[in-house]
């Protein structure tokens, strides 16, 4: 893990004693359905930049000797 990703986690886990957790949102129609749809687009996207990013050749890549 490089420095931006240790910086990143420290936020997350320092940002999180901030906010309190709200009960009430499961008074919302299909919250966990909701929850659940967002939650899987956003790791499918995630996962596609990381991937593309990691596993991308260049055009040529076969080509060349």
């Amino acid at each position: 893990m490089n420095a931006k990703s240790w910086i990143v986690l420290a936020l997350i886990v320092g940002l999180t004693g901030f906010f309190e957790y709200r009960h009430d949102l499961e008074g919302i129609p299909l919250y966990y359905a909701y929850f659940g749809v967002l939650g899987c687009l956003l790791m499918l996207f995630v996962t596609k930049g990381v991937a593309k990013k990691l596993l991308s050749r260049k055009e040529d890549y076969y080509e060349r000797s």
